[in-house]
């Protein structure tokens, strides 16, 4: 089974037997915890692998037909591997009633989650091209500040003159008014 990271996934698995389910065990056989596990009617997370709680559930709580398929979501490359289903069920003869509950290994299911590669590829494209707008408007806003400094030196080129000489012109006219007196 193959898988993209972030998308949800199946783990199918249907136990052969009419019996009533007790246990419910998904495991990967590399992991000490299970991926999932289910006794008592509801899912018990202290048996679970950290990296598995709150992404795993059954596809069907009611195991209806015997159906102990799981969701498995928001997938990893690190959830690649192989996928372990067994069942406890109660026995349905004298014999194995004696013995107590029945373990059944029911499905290995191997799961692969890599990016495809031409998404892959259409997404480095995307961000090379992202990458190469940015630049230019980099350079554009760039080319604005210059040309903003420009003029403003140019302005303030011209402005400070005239200021200055508008000033010069202020003070010999109040000074030749002070030096006069009143009339």
């Amino acid at each position: 089974m193959k898988a993209e990271p972030g998308q949800n996934v199946t783990l199918h698995c249907n136990s052969s037997t009419d019996a009533a389910i007790t246990v419910v065990e998904w495991r990967r056989p590399e992991l000490e915890w299970y991926v999932f596990f289910f006794r008592d009617n509801k899912p018990v997370e202290i048996f679970q692998d950290p990296r598995y709680r709150g992404r795993v559930e059954l596809k069907d709580p009611g195991m209806k037909n015997g159906d102990v398929s799981v969701l498995l979501k928001n997938v990893s490359v690190n959830d690649t591997g192989t996928y372990q289903c067994e069942v406890l069920t109660d026995s349905n003869n004298r014999r194995k009633r004696d013995l107590g509950d029945e373990r059944e290994f029911v499905r290995s299911v191997h799961l692969v989650v890599s990016e495809d590669p031409e998404k892959k590829q259409c997404i480095e494209l995307l961000k090379k091209r992202l990458e190469e707008r940015l630049e230019e408007r980099l350079e554009e806003l760039h080319g604005l500040k210059v040309g903003l400094g420009v003029s403003l030196g140019v302005a303030l080129g011209l402005v400070c003159p005239l200021v200055g000489v508008a000033c010069f012109a202020r003070g010999r006219h109040v000074g030749l008014k002070s030096k006069s007196g009143p009339l």
